[in-house]
């Protein structure tokens, strides 16, 4: 017999999910390409976060509704199928198999490493990346297909330690009073002046890859205490603090050295650590980077190595029956977890491949944005859908009822639209064999039969 699961979350439990799942580790390396994006512009960089920041609590807010609709959990995937049916909600699934999760984990590896030299003060040369990324990869890897208990381990700590380096920084940042690391000549001719629309819609993208992760707490709608209450105060609080905090750590970095240094790659948060706490210390922020960062791969990998599994839980299609298999040692879905793995070790070579021949030293944040892209035009898609319910299942048990609604969704959807605009047309073609990638989850969804669980 299924149980209904209970609600148990007060408001600042909730608020506290917000906080650990959506911090991470985009924002301690975001801050080059979203000042190269604004020109080098400090002042468009805070605009930029906080207009992110405002359309993802709108976001939130309205998602939340979806949310709360029936028993169903099971996160994006299972809304899209509440808000557009089992077709959509399987290519969202597929979205996130083939593209989402082992793209944005090949970002989170790769800058793994970058911190990871930085902490052993060693150069970052392509090889050294390579071999600390094969031997994460490996490490992890293990943990997560050989025992669950290995895999949460590290999760429960990072979520303390990552908070760490960032209020660090941007407290000490702010109130800095040492001289201001100057950029020089090169750097400032590197960043191009940027208008003020352009420039802000071209940092949209990379700032919402820093403040992505908020759609896994709207899961736990059915679990929280009086939703309709808590659930979009805790999105509201939980983002502003974040959207705080991210700013005030902007700030703190603008405050030791100019903007086009850390375009061009003069600074970074680790020189700022040590410059703000001396080498030692700074170092051991660094370390404390390279643990929030890892338990980030270790949360998301977590996830991905099931999703796989969720697809051939839905379909039956051309081997999803050997996705199904179940380890009876460890209660995982071993062969899922695996063509998940396979799927970030060809990312991750590509990716080194490019860094190391030249052809696009850029490419991992290329990685990271375009997910965040395509992802978002999901969301306007079922921010569009929890309107439509609205018509079509008016008396649906809805937990959180989004007040004034047309005016959130049209909100979402325009500023969805703007950051769109500022990213697609400098990445048109790599967006485009993007969406190929992900339209073949339709392709699939036609050649394969529903499953009967």
């Amino acid at each position: 017999m299924h149980e209904k699961l209970q609600p148990k979350y007060g408001l600042g439990t909730a608020v506290s999910l917000v906080v650990g799942i959506v911090v991470g580790i985009g924002i301690f390396f975001k801050t080059g390409p979203v000042l190269s994006a604004t020109g080098g512009n400090g002042t468009y960089a805070v605009i930029a976060w906080v207009l992110a920041a405002l359309l993802t609590t709108i976001a939130a807010v309205v998602i939340s509704e979806i949310a709360s609709m029936g028993s169903k959990t099971g996160g994006l995937m299972s809304f899209s199928e509440t808000a557009w049916g089992e077709r959509f909600g399987f290519f969202v699934g597929w979205v996130q198999t083939v593209l989402y999760i082992p793209l944005i984990l090949s970002v989170i590896l790769y800058y793994s490493t970058i911190f990871t030299c930085a902490f052993l003060q060693v150069e970052p040369t392509t090889p050294l990346l390579a071999g600390l990324a094969a031997l994460y990869f490996v490490v992890f890897a293990g943990a997560n297909l050989l025992a669950e208990s290995l895999g949460g381990l590290l999760q429960r700590i990072s979520t303390i330690i990552k908070l760490i380096p960032l209020l660090s920084i941007a407290v000490f940042g702010l109130f800095y009073q040492g001289d201001v690391v100057t950029a020089s000549a090169d750097a400032v001719a590197s960043v191009t002046t940027v208008g003020f629309g352009a420039a802000i819609a071209a940092a949209l993208i990379p700032v919402l890859f820093a403040l992505d992760g908020w759609i896994y707490v709207t899961t736990i709608a059915h679990e929280i205490k009086n939703p309709q209450r808590n659930l979009p105060l805790a999105m509201v609080g939980g983002l502003a603090i974040i959207g705080i905090v991210y700013v005030t750590f902007t700030l703190g970095l603008l405050s030791v050295s100019q903007g086009p240094a850390y375009v061009n790659g003069e600074m970074g948060v680790s020189q700022v650590a040590n410059l703000l706490f001396g080498e030692s210390l700074g170092r051991t922020l660094s370390l404390f980077i390279v643990i929030s960062a890892l338990g980030g791969f270790n949360g998301l990998m977590l996830l991905g190595m099931r999703m796989p599994y969720s697809l051939a839980m839905r379909r039956n299609f051309k081997g999803s029956q050997a996705l199904l298999s179940v380890s009876p040692k460890t209660n995982l879905p071993v062969r899922s977890g695996v063509t998940m793995l396979v799927l970030l070790a060809i990312y991750m070579t590509v990716g080194f491949v490019f860094v190391g021949t030249g052809v696009n030293k850029d490419i991992f944040d290329l990685y990271g944005d375009l997910p965040i892209a395509i992802v978002w035009i999901i969301y306007a898609l079922l921010f569009i859908g929890v309107w439509r319910l609205r018509f079509t299942q008016p008396k649906a048990n809805r937990l959180v009822r989004v007040p004034a609604l047309p005016l959130f969704v049209i909100l979402a959807i325009c500023g969805t639209g703007y950051a769109l605009y500022g990213f697609i047309p400098s990445h048109a073609t790599s967006f485009l064999l993007s969406c190929v990638i992900a339209c073949i989850g339709f392709v699939l969804y036609e050649k394969s039969t529903p499953r009967n669980n």
